[in-house]
């Protein structure tokens, strides 16, 4: 099913995978509505990228998995933006060198959980963040629904939960606050909905994009970890984006170090400027872009697609975000310069820039 159809002339389509496909820039036939509402980011679709027993033995720290388990750190999705200095020492690990070598490597190399949407159950809730073995405990002290789990304060999780290690305690408390802010954000676009229905005209409604136009001209910054690059072997798609994206991961599997860039997105296209240089390497002119899309494997990897006119080729260009969420902005500010680019056509101005690829 597509969110937005276009006619034969029209300049896009957007799926409900979140690609976006590229035709040529004339006549704008439809708009699009509702598009970053209608993009999936479930849990379920998210892999680790290890267990915590490989990443403490690449990190020569496998002395240490006892005591993290016994207090609740046993996954690494739940470790980022959670623990502290003071916990490890609680826990017994008192040598310097071993807190900073592990706190630096739990920011270099792992990423934080976020959840995608509240669930609709305790039991769904606690199996989203591996704690489902607590589900009779929060059933038996009452509380057995989303909202009153909403409500918890974190002295009851002692008081009146009675769970010991401080690794789910953090945890739980950690995706409480997530799940807090996600309520909070459905309760005003709710409150948005039924004003505007209220209120409801026959003009159309206009997209719900992630920046201002005037950004948009500058170019948006995202922070991201450069795959490589394959060319395509057949006509664009996503089940070939995807095989690219699987291959480009396979490659750099047992790469230490993978080059870092900045992805400048703009109406005039996409930049890769690097990281250490802060100069540019290589340039992507939008109508040279004709496919962007996440991995469903791996929702912290996206790519795009771009046709090299002097060689006659069509590139699948492969990234690693730092977040879900910065792959998911990423995808879609791509998404809204090819709209950006559009309306300065429109307006009678020049889409600047020269792609130079790689």
């Amino acid at each position: 099913k597509a969110v937005v159809s276009t006619q034969s002339t029209g300049h896009y389509c957007i799926t409900n995978n979140l690609s976006v496909t590229v035709t040529k820039m004339t006549e704008h036939e439809t708009s699009i509505v509702d598009f970053l509402a209608d993009i999936s980011m479930t849990d379920e679709q998210f892999e680790e990228d290890k267990s915590l027993e490989e990443w403490l033995v690449k990190l020569e720290l496998p002395e240490i998995q006892t005591m993290l388990e016994m207090n609740g750190w046993d996954h690494v999705e739940f470790i980022r933006g959670v623990i502290g200095k003071e916990d490890l020492t609680s826990m017994g690990i008192t040598n310097d060198k071993v807190k900073r070598k592990f706190l630096s490597s739990v920011e270099e190399d792992l990423i934080s959980f976020q959840h995608g949407s509240v669930p609709g159950t305790v039991e769904e809730w606690l199996t989203s963040i591996h704690l489902n073995k607590y589900l009779n405990t929060f059933i038996s002290c009452r509380m057995g629904s989303v909202s009153r789990v909403l409500e918890i304060w974190e002295i009851e999780l002692t008081s009146i939960l009675r769970i010991e290690p401080i690794g789910h305690r953090k945890r739980i408390m950690r995706s409480i606050r997530d799940l807090r802010t996600l309520q909070s954000s459905y309760d005003e676009a709710e409150k948005k909905r039924r004003k505007s229905k209220s209120t409801k005209t026959q003009e159309s409604p206009e997209p719900k994009w992630l920046h201002k136009k005037e950004d948009m001209m500058r170019g948006v910054d995202y922070p991201v970890r450069y795959f490589g690059s394959a060319k395509l072997t057949g006509p664009e798609s996503t089940k070939q984006s995807a095989q690219i994206c699987e291959q480009q991961q396979a490659k750099i599997k047992n790469t230490q170090k993978t080059p870092e860039f900045r992805l400048r997105i703009s109406s005039s296209g996409v930049q890769m400027i690097d990281k250490q240089t802060q100069r540019p390497t290589c340039s992507y002119h939008i109508e040279d872009i004709s496919f962007v899309s996440r991995d469903k494997g791996n929702l912290l990897v996206f790519s795009f697609i771009s046709t090299d006119r002097k060689l006659n080729l069509k590139m699948c260009h492969v990234f690693k975000a730092h977040t879900r969420n910065q792959a998911y902005e990423a995808c879609a500010t791509i998404a809204q310069s090819f709209e950006v680019a559009f309306q300065l056509k429109k307006e009678g101005q020049t889409i600047n820039g020269n792609g130079s690829n790689p």
